[in-house]
């Protein structure tokens, strides 16, 4: 594994960055995490515990529009992050990189997440069916390791982020990049699933439960998308040959 991507070293760097350009980016942040907080909370209200947990159409358009309404505040964090400048109304007017390119990479994983749930949704419970939607998520999981790095090159417009550059710097550092955001992603992902079991499972909760639940998920939900932010921009920092633009701003 390469030398390069010490986890310890990484995962640091990568919370002192990502709590940096949260505070620099001050009412931006707010916005996303009110975004955020939205989602939870009409996932809260449209969720049929007797339909399949894995797709629901009325969900996935919600997803739909955070992940439009989110996109700018995340190409921000990983321009602020690398060193780069741009407020949101410049990157949504495509002055501050590609955001065009960099929203239709996030709406293609989105598309993709859905379509599998629909697919898994359809085939119905059992043994095989879950295998198999095992086997594929754990296939669509090492393409989006393989492919992370497109993400922060195309939020700083860089001549990298093509498919063949991205799959060519993350070359002998894949396992230790994997290792890296599966650790970090798979606690609080597993914390915000155990958030909404009783929802899955149909029960009845009171309404101070369920504001409580909405507001621990968001908060988690936010975390996740600074912690795996500041990550995926401290790794490609350091897989890239060094550009002085790649600083780390204060």
């Amino acid at each position: 594994m390469d030398p390069k991507l010490p986890v310890p070293q990484t995962v640091r760097d990568a919370l002192e960055s990502g709590r940096a350009a949260t505070r620099a980016l001050g009412s931006a942040t707010t916005l996303a995490l009110l975004v955020i907080l939205a989602k939870e909370a009409l996932h809260t209200v449209l969720v049929d515990p007797t339909q399949p947990a894995r797709f629901q159409q009325d969900v996935f358009v919600v997803d739909l529009a955070a992940t439009i309404l989110l996109a700018p505040y995340w190409m921000a964090m990983f321009r602020r992050i690398l060193g780069f400048g741009g407020s949101l109304p410049e990157i949504v007017a495509g002055r501050s990189g590609p955001f065009q390119a960099f929203l239709a990479l996030e709406l293609f994983w989105l598309l993709v997440g859905g379509l599998l749930g629909r697919a898994l949704a359809d085939d119905g419970a059992g043994f095989i069916p879950m295998a198999s939607g095992l086997v594929i998520w754990i296939g669509i999981l090492v393409v989006q390791i393989w492919t992370s790095m497109l993400a922060p090159a195309l939020a700083v417009g860089a001549p990298d982020a093509t498919l063949r550059s991205v799959v060519a710097m993350t070359r002998g550092s894949a396992a230790r990049l994997g290792l890296i955001l599966v650790a970090a992603i798979l606690p609080p992902g597993l914390l915000g699933r155990i958030l909404t079991a009783p929802e899955r499972a149909g029960l009845d909760l009171p309404l101070p439960v369920i504001a409580l639940r909405v507001v621990a998920s968001g908060l988690i939900e936010m975390g996740m998308l600074v912690l795996v932010t500041a990550l995926l921009a401290e790794i490609y920092r350091r897989l890239r040959a060094p550009d002085p633009a790649l600083t780390r701003r204060p």
